[in-house]
């Protein structure tokens, strides 16, 4: 039986580097395309190489229709500033499409939902099997202490990311405002100054980025009795490439739809 094919967009960065490492030892799928930015440097050298492994064959392009052409399915974990040519052209070619880009407007997840009426695409903000369980615990947890236990999130990142919070920590507190029956309202995002006391339904994001930290997300309940605390900590960054390749995997076949990890992970 034949590999699927995949094709990586964000190839030079972590991710896409990742993902290159990941492809190069599995059994399902195999790396068929991988794209860099219009202009990088790296632009012509060998995926396996530039991803500190064996040459895999592949160079890296900045021909995303070339790409779509070769590939059966395509992981984007590129930059939003790309995005909507990333969805149109993988929409021209009718290609299943991972999105694990973060830092994505509401407008582009509009543009998601559109598009996946026409073709099949996970969109996660988190690929990690471990993250989608800590999504589900918080959820449980929250539907269970509803409002006798105070809220916070803690999102740590290494120094170079560039969204804040992350995308991981804005889907956290979706899920802490559908189980706890709350609103955009009950939030705030860090504290500085004089405020008043806490109200019932607050809940609070923090962000810290320092040093080299991959990703780091904890959910904290209060009550004045006790602390319940929910952490997932990423060791490696392939972790979500492992991820991504199972999301993969799981739409080739699908003509369309929008799906999430917990329908790859089948939770």
């Amino acid at each position: 039986m034949s590999k699927i094919k995949v094709g990586v967009i964000g190839a030079g960065g972590r991710m896409g580097k990742a993902i290159i490492q990941v492809l190069s030892i599995s059994k399902k799928s195999v790396l068929s395309a991988a794209v860099v930015r219009e202009g990088a440097i790296y632009a012509g050298f060998d995926s396996g190489n530039h991803a500190g492994i064996k040459e895999t064959g592949i160079l890296l392009s900045s021909d995303l229709q070339k790409a779509n052409e070769d590939s059966d399915v395509l992981i984007d974990f590129s930059t939003h500033t790309g995005f909507e040519s990333i969805l149109n052209t993988a929409l021209k070619n009718h290609k299943p499409l991972v999105i694990g880009t973060t830092g994505l407007t509401d407008s582009d997840k509009t543009l998601i939902k559109s598009a996946s009426e026409t073709i099949p695409i996970v969109f996660s903000p988190n690929m990690s099997v471990g993250v989608n369980l800590l999504f589900k615990l918080t959820e449980i947890a929250a539907k269970v202490l509803h409002e006798d236990f105070d809220i916070e999130v803690l999102d740590i990142h290494h120094r170079h990311k560039k969204d804040a919070p992350s995308g991981t920590a804005m889907y956290l507190k979706e899920v802490l405002l559908e189980a706890s029956k709350r609103n955009e309202e009950n939030v705030i995002y860090g504290r500085h100054g004089m405020y008043p006391e806490r109200d019932q339904k607050e809940i609070a994001m923090h962000t810290m980025r320092a040093g080299e930290v991959v990703g780091e997300h904890t959910v904290y309940f209060f009550s004045p009795e006790e602390r319940i605390e929910i952490t997932h900590r990423a060791q490696d960054r392939k972790t979500f490439a492992s991820g991504a390749v199972k999301a993969a995997e799981f739409l080739y076949g699908k003509s369309k739809g929008l799906y999430n990890m917990f329908d790859v992970l089948g939770i």
